[in-house]
């Protein structure tokens, strides 16, 4: 091995949960630098940042460990693999899509934010918290993407690229964000406001999302932080499953790209799904169209064409309901329609 090398298996090796990972600390920071080599490791971070999420739990980790706690289920991500990465059992999960995008967009978003609110990046704060680890809560840690000021008031910020516009923040966000809030409060800085700047692809614009300061959710993150490092993390033992009647956990069992191809075949299936709806709904306007036509021709009751045979049946006379329909009446029955050739195209 290189000296940079030797250097990043001795922090594996000072670890707090080291004795439980000695075996594989070669060949898992083998297969780490080599994902290095390749470009292949995710959230744009360094080896020295995953070397350095080993010694606790993150803010964008801790919704995972609170969700569970509750009882909820995350079909991609549970407190077993959450911990088995702490373990040195696998490996700091691989880049894809939604990370790249939001890799790309936040320096934008943070421009665009920052122009529209005024707001003073306090980098210097930023830092100190991503340095700062608690001594009650020694696994507590976090990499804010923001810290900044707004007349004279501090504030933390988390910025999102999601795929479709977002009106809400999720639990996970909620507990980023109050994670970050608890290391301000540990290192004196007086938070006053949380928020998650979400990228509106649409409006091609920032949403603001407000996350209230909620401290019964500290608690939570307190409490699931704790026990899952104390029992699980600094014993080596591997937490269970999540089980609940509803869950499936075959699914929490497979391969992250196993994952990720079930979520493929999931998005074909509902495309398929708004093809076969929208080709009934051509098949029943053809069918229509045709008994109109046999109607103008003044065929009979039963229509034989081939291998078709057609029977009429009755239907709601539309131009007759249209003759009775305000425009206000009528609005309220528009559907919308599929641009079929789009949708097909």
């Amino acid at each position: 091995m290189s000296t940079p090398d030797l250097d990043a298996l001795a922090t594996l090796q000072q670890l707090p949960q080291a004795t439980h990972c000695l075996a594989r600390m070669g060949s898992w920071l083998e297969e780490l630098l080599a994902r290095d080599r390749r470009g292949e490791l995710g959230g744009g971070l360094s080896v020295a940042q995953h070397l350095e999420r080993l010694r606790g739990f993150g803010a964008s980790e801790i919704g995972t460990l609170v969700g569970e706690h509750r009882g909820l289920y995350n079909p991609f991500d549970t407190a077993r693999e959450l911990v088995a990465r702490k373990l040195l059992l696998d490996l700091p999960e691989p880049g894809n899509a939604h990370l790249r995008r939001g890799v790309s967009l936040e320096p934008l978003i943070r421009a665009e934010f920052l122009q529209q609110s005024g707001a003073i990046r306090r980098e210097d704060l930023t830092q100190q918290l991503a340095a700062h680890r608690p001594s009650q809560w020694p696994w507590m840690q976090a990499t804010p993407d923001d810290v900044v000021e707004i007349n004279g008031v501090l504030g933390v910020i988390d910025y999102k690229a999601p795929a479709e516009p977002i009106s809400e923040v999720s639990l996970s966000y909620h507990c980023q964000l109050h994670q970050i809030g608890l290391l301000a409060q540990d290192a004196g800085l007086p938070l006053a406001f949380r928020a998650v700047v979400a990228w509106n692809m649409a409006s091609w614009s920032p949403d603001v999302l407000p996350c209230p300061h909620d401290p019964a959710l500290e608690q939570e993150i307190i409490a699931a932080g704790s026990h899952y490092w104390t029992h699980h993390v600094l014993t080596g033992e591997l937490p269970p499953w999540p089980t609940t009647p509803r869950l499936n956990l075959s699914l929490a069992e497979v391969t992250v790209e196993a994952k990720q191809e079930i979520e493929a075949l999931a998005n074909r299936f509902l495309r398929l799904e708004m093809l076969a709806k929208e080709a009934k709904t051509l098949k029943d306007e053809a069918r229509e169209r045709l008994f109109a036509q046999c109607h103008t021709h003044q065929l009979g009751q039963d229509v034989a064409s081939g291998a078709v045979k057609l029977t009429p049946q009755s239907s709601w006379d539309k131009d007759a309901v249209e003759a009775r329909l305000s425009e206000v009446q009528r609005a309220k029955f528009t559907i919308a329609q599929w641009d079929t050739a789009a949708l097909v195209q």
